[in-house]
């Protein structure tokens, strides 16, 4: 039994898109723009006090993990080599901090995020 070979598609580009309420990973084909796969994770928001949305870091980063991997997979069963991503892209929450310990690599608190109105 021969072993299915994967597609050659020419350079792939990913793209992280990390939001307040989702995390998604997509490939693209570089030469047509053709979106060949994505997962989308949704994130857990917690709202403290008006205004105030507050998130756990390792679910953000567990939720960019989880869509690289299930997005790879998907691109597997489509036989198209993950090798062929050469580049990716990321977009994050912008307005978002988290401060994370030196020495342990844990964060200290929460994601927080100030909505403002304007």
């Amino acid at each position: 039994m021969a072993a299915s070979k994967k597609a050659v598609l020419g350079p792939l580009v990913g793209a992280v898109d990390q939001g307040t309420s989702s995390t998604r990973f997509l490939v693209f084909n570089s030469k047509t723009a053709e979106l060949l796969s994505h997962h989308q994770v949704e994130i857990k928001q917690e709202f403290p006090r008006e205004g105030w949305v507050e998130q756990d870091p390792k679910e953000i980063l567990h939720s960019v993990y989880e869509c690289i991997e299930k997005t790879c997979e998907k691109l597997g069963q489509l036989n198209i080599d993950i090798s062929n991503i050469k580049a990716i892209g990321v977009s994050n929450q912008r307005e978002t901090t988290v401060v994370w310990d030196k020495l342990t690599g844990e964060p200290l608190y929460n994601a927080v995020d100030c909505l403002t109105n304007g």
